[in-house]
């Protein structure tokens, strides 16, 4: 399940924006649709989001204001 969060297109936009250093501005501008991305993560067990790595966990923080 975490490979259909970390392959998920929003999820790749995300971090290729936030590699260019614009995700917090785009972020903030509406730009991605992370309702999808955010239900499959909330499906997760908590020992599979500790697994997810620093950067997918990172983003969803991110997205989901804890920055």
């Amino acid at each position: 399940m975490i490979d259909n969060i970390k392959n998920h297109a929003t999820m790749q936009a995300i971090l290729a924006d936030s590699f260019g250093g614009v995700m917090y501005n785009v972020a903030n501008q509406g730009k991605y649709d992370t309702s999808d991305l955010l239900e499959q993560w909330g499906k997760l067990t908590p020992s599979e989001k500790e697994g997810a790595g620093g950067i997918i966990k990172g983003a969803i923080n991110f997205i989901q204001g804890r920055y």
